[in-house]
This record gives structure tokens, C-alpha cells and sequence, in this order.
């Protein structure tokens, strides 16, 4: 796949900084992330992936709701947060950087899949988007920081409004390199994924119009997982390099889901941090 194509408006995108000043959204609205498809169309949270062939891909499906009338939208800022279940990020989940095992297996798409959607497509054409950052051992040698951006013209900017579910962007993950000569491990080692934030913003404007950091309908509905990952000991901390706590991310590790481990964190207390 080629990444590039996605790279259209390099001189908005270089203007997103992935840590600034932001005015804190309310919790409702929030984010969702779901495999397959939107999550109010029924998209899955877990993935479970026999790795057995090279061929196909999988995909994640983000999308976003808003409590406010929120505009002009012109570029959509995004953090993810990835964490494996085991001591070291797998060399099959090196699917961004180059000189990792998978360096094209990750493709960033802007725009929803053709098929008839419950997420509404707010986006414009002439559009810009990508990966800026696919950062590995931030916060762990198994834990990935994903920095990437959506851009659209000021001609094109969009005014949201509550009551849809937004189409936010697709991840698709490429099965490459999971057999055979020169195959990379860790295809099956549990992971999970937390759409940590969706920032909007205005043409022109360096200070967020809205900065989304919860759960759309549910804590369940931020996050997403791969073998049956399940995550433990969520946290919702203050990024550190945001002053005044201005911007937040979602902490948390990530296990097997097994009895014991669901025992570990209960929805009561995890929906407590979100009060």
C-alpha cells in the first residue's frame, strides 16, 4: 500500500502539534473504536485471528460524538495507545517505522469503506491525512504511541452537531509477513488498543475547538482488542506534556482475558475515573 497518497496537505498537517493547550470536552461525547465496522453499526472489540495466511487484512473503525454545536472543523488530531501482552512489543505489530518487520502492514484511510454506514461522513474532499508517529516503548518496551492527523481545506470546513455518530478514520492491518520465510512472531499474543483522543479544530487556530478522551456510549467502547487481549488497571492520567492537564490519555496494561484478570479491574471502578 502506498502511504503516501494520504499525505496530500503537509503544510496543515505540520501544524498540528500532538501536544498543546486544549479545552476539555464533556464525557458525554467521547470516542469509539470497533473492528469491521462503526461501532453503532455492530463492529466487533475483539479480533480473534487464526494466523495461518498472509492474505487479507483486517480493519478499525473509529468514529466520534459530539455533545455541542462544534465548528468550523477543519483538521481531526488523533492519539492512539497499543499495548501488548507480553514483555516487548511483538515484531509483527512493527508494522509503521522503517527497518521494523512490518513496515507497510499499517495504512491510514480517511474516508469510510463503500458500504452503507450508520457513522455520518463529515469529511470533505480535497482531504489530507496519515500516521505521523508510530512510537514503540513510550510508556513500556510493549507499548506503542500512535500520532496521526486528518486535514481538509478552510473551503471545506464542517459544523457538528449532537446526536450522530461521526465517522472519525480506518486503520487497515495487513496479514503480510505472518507465514513463511521471513515471517514475524507474535501474531498471536494478546493486545489492546485504546482510541485515546480525537482533537478538532478550526482553520487557523492552534487552540482546540473540543478534545474527546472517553468512551462515546461506554469505557467499552474506547478501546479494542486482538486475541482476546483484555485490559487491567486503567487509568485516565494527565498528559505530561500539556500543561495544566489540558489534554489526557488512557493508561493501562494488558493481559489474557481470563476470570482472574476481568476480577482485576470492574466496570463500577473503571467508571468511576470518568465522573
Amino acid at each position: 500500500m502506498d502511504r503516501s497518497r494520504w499525505l496530500h496537505l503537509p503544510t496543515l498537517l505540520l501544524a498540528v502539534s500532538f501536544a498543546r493547550p486544549a479545552f476539555a470536552g464533556t464525557s458525554p461525547p467521547g470516542v469509539n473504536l470497533r473492528w469491521d465496522a462503526c461501532y453503532a453499526d455492530g463492529g466487533a472489540r475483539n479480533k480473534n485471528f487464526a494466523c495461518n495466511t498472509n492474505d487479507g487484512q483486517d480493519q478499525l473503525v473509529a468514529s466520534f460524538e459530539v455533545d455541542q454545536i462544534v465548528g468550523p472543523v477543519v483538521t481531526e488530531e488523533i492519539t492512539i495507545d497499543l499495548r501488548a501482552a507480553s514483555a516487548a512489543l511483538p515484531a509483527w505489530w512493527q508494522v509503521f517505522n522503517a527497518g521494523s518487520c512490518r513496515p507497510l502492514a499499517l495504512d491510514f484511510v480517511p474516508f469510510p469503506s463503500s458500504d452503507p454506514s450508520a457513522c455520518e461522513q463529515w469529511l470533505a474532499y480535497p482531504v489530507g491525512g496519515g500516521i505521523a508517529a508510530y512510537t514503540v516503548g513510550e510508556q513500556g518496551p510493549e507499548h506503542v504511541r500512535v500520532g496521526a492527523a486528518i486535514a481538509m481545506t478552510t473551503a471545506h470546513a464542517a459544523t457538528l452537531t449532537p446526536g450522530h455518530e461521526y465517522f472519525g478514520f480506518r486503520l487497515t492491518l495487513d496479514h503480510t509477513k505472518t507465514l513463511g520465510a521471513g515471517a514475524c512472531a507474535g501474531c498471536t499474543t494478546p493486545v489492546c488498543i485504546f482510541l485515546s483522543r480525537i482533537t478538532l479544530y478550526a482553520p487557523n487556530n492552534p487552540t482546540p475547538l473540543i478534545s474527546l478522551d472517553h468512551g462515546a456510549n461506554y469505557l467499552g467502547s474506547q478501546y479494542v482488542t486482538w486475541q482476546n487481549g483484555y485490559p487491567i488497571d486503567v487509568q485516565r492520567e494527565c498528559d505530561p506534556a500539556a500543561p495544566a492537564c489540558a489534554f489526557h490519555y488512557t493508561s493501562f496494561d494488558c493481559v489474557l482475558a481470563t476470570p482472574t484478570a476481568t476480577q482485576r479491574t470492574t466496570w463500577g471502578a473503571v467508571k468511576a475515573l470518568y465522573r
